[in-house]
């Protein structure tokens, strides 16, 4: 998501009518000879006599600017695809290797649910220890299947492992008789007395490894019992290395007290919040919680400053706010020299007139623009304002 190109063209704090109406004209201007978009803007509040100008002309008053600092809508975005919370981790992990990002949100109807990062999944390798998980995290069996690179050869793949525990066949029938309990998933490889087991001792699912035969006999009683039958090249120990990331990432993922930005929230306000976190990316929502794209600590370096021209005025004192950390491109004003200072040399242009709107119409003319009647009645209110002190 690329951040904004606009350039503000904007007078200042307490605006009259000539700093409202040159700004309007003025950006008007800038865009048909540059073709690139100049927006008006004002930096306080409107008096009434200026009011009055833009409602008689049907003007549309400019969006208020109240601050030049740095905001995540100036800052290009990551444009990541949210998961569904019902997605593997073995998914999870496979985009967050393929968009090279640590941290994936995880989204619902659009908004944010929650995100899963890289410490999250390792959790599943190195605290996870209890054999029930995959019940209790409501794991889908096509899920199971796509983590052990497996078929489901009967069942249905798309209900859920609700009860039971993971169970590895490896014993005699005595003892899986004692160990295998209704609604497991069972692990095993090709002993047929083993797979004769978990049909009767009514497991939920059967994972059978090194692509081992099964046959039509065992499957129409799976079929009967409603048990799912997925058949895996991997061996015993693979297919119960990879089963956990079969687990949805719902299970795992951070929901409560989530760290998110807004596109309006400033980035000296950001970074100090980053500071504090573990993570490397951050969700940006809207204001309703609709998830727009990920930002990173790296990409606050490469924040674009916001371009902004001044009329009407060359005083910190009466700049909008963060002036000082904008790309001033150029200043057009009548009033003395005071004391904005400049990254850069700027085009600077300070006549000793009544008014800064005499300076934009001159402008028009050296460009070869004809004014338009609307810009032409914002010029002459601001014109007769200044001069005649209305």
């Amino acid at each position: 998501m690329k951040a904004s190109s606009k350039i503000y063209v904007i007078g200042h704090k307490n605006p009259d009518t000539d700093s409202i109406c040159s700004a309007i004209a003025y950006a008007s201007l800038k865009t048909k000879v540059t073709g690139r978009i100049h927006e008006p803007r004002r930096a306080g509040q409107l008096n009434e006599e200026t009011q009055y100008v833009l409602e008689h002309f049907h003007v549309k008053v400019p969006s208020l600017l109240s601050d030049l600092r740095e905001q995540i809508k100036d800052v290009e975005l990551k444009e990541v695809e949210g998961l569904k919370g019902s997605v593997s981790i073995r998914t999870a992990w496979e985009k967050m290797k393929e968009s090279n990002i640590h941290t994936m949100p995880v989204i619902r109807d659009g908004k944010l649910e929650g995100v899963i990062t890289i410490g999250d999944i390792a959790k599943t390798y190195m605290d996870v220890y209890d054999s029930m998980i995959l019940s209790k995290a409501r794991t889908q069996y096509r899920n199971i299947a796509r983590a052990v690179e497996g078929e489901v050869l009967t069942g249905n793949e798309h209900s859920y492992l609700l009860d039971g525990k993971v169970v590895i066949a490896a014993s005699s029938r005595i003892l899986m008789s004692d160990s295998i309990s209704r609604n497991d998933l069972v692990i095993m490889g090709d002993r047929k007395d083993a797979q004769q087991c978990a049909v009767d001792m009514n497991a939920s699912c059967m994972v059978v490894c090194q692509n081992a035969p099964v046959s039509e006999e065992i499957i129409r009683q799976a079929e009967e019992k409603q048990i799912v039958v997925i058949r895996t090249h991997h061996d015993t120990f693979t297919a119960a290395q990879h089963i956990n990331q079969s687990i949805p990432v719902r299970y795992f993922m951070t929901r409560e007290n989530l760290v998110t930005f807004k596109m309006r929230d400033y980035v000296d306000d950001v970074k100090e919040v980053m500071a504090r976190k573990r993570f490397r990316d951050f969700p940006i929502v809207d204001g309703k919680g609709k998830f727009l794209g990920l930002i990173s600590r790296r990409r606050l370096l490469n924040v674009k400053k916001k371009q902004v021209i001044l009329v009407d005025h060359n005083e910190k004192n009466q700049a909008v706010d963060g002036v000082e950390e904008a790309d001033v491109l150029e200043i057009i004003d009548h009033h003395r020299l005071s004391s904005i200072e400049t990254m850069g040399p700027v085009f600077f242009r300070n006549q000793p007139v009544g008014c800064t709107a005499t300076i934009v119409y001159q402008m028009y003319q050296e460009a070869g623009v004809e004014v338009d009647s609307t810009n032409a009645a914002l010029l002459c209110s601001a014109i007769i304002s200044d001069t005649l002190m209305f």
